[in-house]
């Protein structure tokens, strides 16, 4: 597949998903914080709804044996071993979207959107994202 549209394709699908998170709230504080509160369970099925379709999928995939769009090659399915490192991950992940009402997706949007709180939130995403890069080379 040309580069120059894999590129325009994954633009267009980053937009689309970018309007998705907004149409649904999930750029909203107020529905974050309500879903933690378990006080409006919109954000819940809403994450439900893609896990299941992601699962879905990638499912599928496997097994019509679907190759990279972009060069053919097969795709690797590759099984992670559960450690520790993945709790304490999950964990960090967990605190700094209670904290912020934002994952990365999320805070990406609310920058397209003007919302400058994705400002900070978008610096410790990128700061633990070295740290970790830090710390894995050299392990």
């Amino acid at each position: 597949m040309n580069n120059n549209i894999v590129k325009l394709l994954s633009i267009a699908l980053g937009i689309l998903f970018g309007f998705l998170l907004v149409s649904v709230g999930a750029t909203n504080f107020d529905y974050q914080a309500k879903m933690f509160l378990f006080q409006d369970f919109q954000l819940p099925i809403v994450l439900a709804v893609a896990m299941i379709t992601g699962m879905t999928g990638v499912w599928m995939l496997r097994r019509m044996k679907a190759n990279n769009l972009i060069d053919q090659t097969d795709i690797e399915y590759v099984k992670v071993p559960f450690n520790r490192r993945i709790i304490i991950g999950s964990l960090l992940f967990g605190i700094g979207w209670a904290l912020t009402a934002s994952c990365p997706g999320t805070a990406i949007t609310m920058l397209g959107e003007g919302k400058l709180i994705g400002l900070p939130i978008v610096a410790g995403i990128l700061s633990g994202t070295w740290l970790f890069g830090l710390y894995n080379s050299r392990s």
